[in-house]
């Protein structure tokens, strides 16, 4: 009697694991099964590339192929996830820093003033700028699904106005690291003297709002050292030292430290909450010579949980408390025009609900996100004056205060508009004050101070 023949162990367990890859690989080739936004990093993933002869003959299509294929395989923010839990087996400590404490994250040393003497650059009026043709901004309609993919910082446009990815998280809170650059600071600086400079001859206010970030207002400034970041009062009096007499100076530094028992930074986000925002626009207030609304004038709005940009690459995630994100709604008629292309807009809500909305998509409760301009009124100061505000995400959750003194607001997002410079721009739109609103990392980034410096010459 012969002996039926037996697989072997080695392949009754290979065959269905082949089978399975196989299985796998087709799916994964699949396009509409393919995700294209990663809400946990905050950033459009790779698309599929553009096929071309030059390109399949240098074999950089072959490349995009492979690229495309490991950033959007199915499931993998799941992995990500996992990946995550993982790490946390590994054991938890109070206080966890990411990144390279050696390179970005290192410092340098605040001097107390820059160096060379302040005086506003020369500046020679071309003489048919009054004359250029006017921007007329026409009405469109607005589209037709709420656009929530942001929640956060956009990794993919935000790359070049802050200082890597590096992470602090301390307890149940996240920080970003905040270091010191005399080459950006004196970039920052130049740019405000010039945008001085370009309007000498109008009566209009060049006003200076560095904003702290969370790690230098929440923990104490003996520790600054030790997380390899700089003072960040010191950063904004060599800031202010080097601006020109013309520029107004607002300090939000002791402002928000005399608060920072309140809830005024985001504790899983980079950004500030909107009562921490309110701080700052009394501050810019009293600076002015304007009268600001009581907080308590406002009306709160609890949009619920909301995880911001740390909650997904923190190292411990399940530490964190989660945030609540409130706003406060104007008391004024007010309403907004977003304009993507800075000529055309469609009406939407200064503060939209987002109460329903995922998580980490909150923060789009404030302007809808960031747009190329924005222009902001309240009907029930038909005779207030008018500013324009450059802004980076942090200015969000600020601009709606604005409305409160300023008929006009004109938002504006450096890294978006390509419309008109500086001074036609105050011209047209019959400014008053010009604002610069900018977070100290961004405030330093030389990519922030290249796209400013386009706008205001």
């Amino acid at each position: 009697m012969s002996e039926k023949k037996q697989t072997p162990v080695k392949a009754r367990y290979a065959l269905p694991f082949f089978a399975a890859l196989a299985v796998l690989t087709v799916v994964a080739f699949i396009l509409p099964l393919r995700p294209t936004r990663s809400q946990t990093e905050k950033r459009s993933l790779t698309q599929f590339p553009t096929y071309s002869q030059d390109a399949l003959l240098e074999g950089s299509w072959f490349d995009g192929i492979t690229t495309w294929f490991s950033d959007t395989f199915p499931g993998r923010e799941q992995w990500l996830l996992l990946s995550s839990r993982v790490d946390e087996l590994h054991g938890y400590s109070a206080v966890a820093i990411e990144g390279e404490l050696g390179g970005e994250g290192q410092s340098e040393t605040v001097p107390t003033a820059p160096t060379t003497p302040v005086t506003l650059p020369t500046y020679v009026p071309d003489p048919t700028e009054e004359s250029r043709e006017q921007v007329i901004i026409e009405t469109v309609p607005p589209p037709s699904e709420d656009e929530e993919s942001w929640g956060g910082i956009d990794a993919g446009e935000d790359q070049n106005i802050i200082y890597g990815n590096s992470m602090i998280q301390i307890g149940d809170s996240t920080f970003g690291f905040c270091a010191f650059s005399q080459q950006g600071c004196d970039r920052h600086i130049n740019v405000l003297n010039t945008a001085a400079a370009v309007l000498a001859d109008k009566d209009v206010r060049v006003i200076s709002l560095p904003i702290p970030t969370s790690v230098g207002i929440m923990v104490e400034k003996q520790y600054q050292q030790k997380l390899h970041c700089a003072p960040q009062d010191e950063i904004i009096d060599y800031l202010f030292a080097g601006m020109h007499s013309s520029v107004v100076k607002v300090d939000l530094y002791d402002t928000l430290v005399a608060h920072n028992d309140e809830y005024i930074y985001f504790r899983t986000d980079h950004h500030w909450t909107a009562r921490g925002a309110y701080y700052a626009y009394e501050a810019l207030c009293k600076e002015l010579g304007f009268t600001a609304t009581p907080l308590e004038s406002f009306r709160e709005w609890d949009m619920g949980v909301f995880e911001g940009s740390g909650y997904s690459s923190a190292p411990y995630p399940r530490k964190l408390t989660k945030d609540n994100l409130y706003a406060y709604v104007p008391t004024g008629e007010v309403s907004m025009l977003i304009c993507p292309d800075g000529r055309s807009g469609y009406a939407w809500d200064l503060i939209k609900d987002k109460s329903h909305r995922a998580a980490n998509t909150k923060y789009m409760a404030f302007l809808s996100g960031d747009h190329a301009l924005c222009i902001v009124t309240n009907d029930s100061i038909p005779d207030g004056p008018s500013c324009v505000i450059f802004k980076d995400s942090f200015g969000n959750p600020f601009v709606p205060f604005l409305t409160e003194n300023y008929h006009k607001v004109y938002v504006i997002d450096y890294r978006k508009y390509k419309t008109m410079g500086l001074r036609n721009f105050v011209t047209q739109y019959d400014i008053d004050d010009v604002i610069f609103a900018h977070n100290l990392n961004g405030a330093q980034a030389i990519g922030t101070s290249n796209l400013l410096d386009a706008l205001v010459r």
